[in-house]
């Protein structure tokens, strides 16, 4: 059986402790969804956020996410303008939605 993807949009701003608080929720979150499969598009592309304008950026984050099988949001998603275009796109395809602090009341 495949093993579903989540799409993990955590707020960013090139601020490089987001990127810490990412890989900290994703280490959580494996050990907690041992049989799912966490993406953290701030790991996968975060390291040329200033190297292409930012829609671009968010052309790739966008397709990542068509890619995954949810989008899983974290606090402060609504405060991100990246997060919120994600959560946008999600919901244009009906991708079903989960916020962390539902899976992690303790993150």
């Amino acid at each position: 059986k495949a093993m579903k993807v989540f799409y993990l949009a955590h707020p960013y701003g090139g601020d490089e402790k987001n990127v810490e608080d990412a890989k900290r929720i994703v280490k959580k979150l494996v050990k907690e969804c041992p049989h799912t499969v966490f993406l953290s598009p701030l790991q996968a592309t975060g390291f040329y956020y200033k190297d292409i304008p930012y829609i671009n950026g968010m052309d790739h984050c966008i397709e990542l996410l068509k890619r995954c099988d949810e989008l899983l949001l974290c606090k402060g998603w609504q405060d991100s303008k990246g997060c919120c275009m994600e959560y946008a796109a999600a919901q244009i395809v009906h991708k079903p939605i989960s916020f962390l602090e539902d899976i992690l009341p303790t993150v």
